[in-house]
């Protein structure tokens, strides 16, 4: 069992969103019980996870996308109002880790996915960013259809895809989320894969103009690894039940 304090006051130092620029709030969002013997968590704070927690008997859940963002409204209705309902009435913590989640070098969203992948010679990716919340590196040289494989096995989702660099390939930059954006750090930094969550019209241009290979492996399936991570590395330490919920999400 922890109290909310304690696991508030261990997820600051270990996670240090204070460094971070973020968009978001991160850490506690709505306050519930003042002790924690269940933890879920979830990628998100949609209402079938909120609901799925009070079925469970969670008295906490942690979250990598939480409910308040910069350009949201004020005004509480609709959906927003059903899941804060849902945590109020039974006294549920909501936290809430974004950009420090990702960037974590042992349980993010980045670093250990690209651990786990058996990547080597790992660094902060973009190399140039005061922030840098991905990872780049080196693997054992493969074909590019191989280490497409390799992702989708790992993150158990359909990886969308362009062949617009070399055939055969040994580094990669890694960047959870929706930052197909960033394909143009990785070019720039000479890799042979970018991996991101998302994709857009303009990535597909880009890959083969720039010669480098573009995968996406689904905004959802790549912020699975460390809310995940981090839920169990919490339950070990203070002895809590730990929940992952499950969400089906392919985008």
């Amino acid at each position: 069992m922890a109290t909310l304090k304690e696991l508030n006051t261990y997820l600051v130092e270990l996670l240090q969103p204070s460094l971070f620029s973020d968009y978001c709030t991160n850490g506690i969002q709505l306050e519930g019980k003042p002790e924690i013997r269940h933890l879920c968590t979830a990628v998100s704070a949609s209402v079938q996870a909120i609901s799925r927690a009070v079925e469970l008997g969670a008295d906490a859940l942690l979250v990598h996308h939480g409910l308040f963002w910069q350009r949201d409204s004020y005004d509480i209705y609709g959906a927003v109002k059903v899941k804060l309902k849902f945590l109020l009435t039974n006294d549920i913590s909501l936290i809430a880790y974004h950009l420090p989640l990702d960037a974590h070098p042992s349980l993010g969203n980045n670093w250990k996915a690209a651990m786990d992948l058996g990547w080597n010679n790992l660094a902060p990716f973009p190399s140039k960013d005061k922030q840098p919340i991905g990872v780049k590196g080196n693997f054992t040289r493969r074909s590019r259809d191989q280490f497409r494989t390799d992702l989708q096995n790992y993150y158990g989702n359909r990886v969308e895809w362009v062949e617009g660099g070399n055939e055969w390939v040994s580094s990669a930059a890694l960047v959870s989320g929706g930052a197909h954006k960033m394909i143009v750090d990785a070019i720039q930094e000479g890799v042979d894969c970018y991996v991101t969550g998302t994709r857009d019209e303009p990535t597909w241009h880009q890959a083969f103009e720039n010669g480098i290979n573009f995968f996406a492996v689904g905004h959802a399936a790549s912020e699975v690894i460390g809310v995940k991570s981090l839920g169990q590395h919490i339950a070990d330490r203070f002895s809590l039940q730990h929940t992952f919920i499950e969400e089906p999400n392919p985008f």
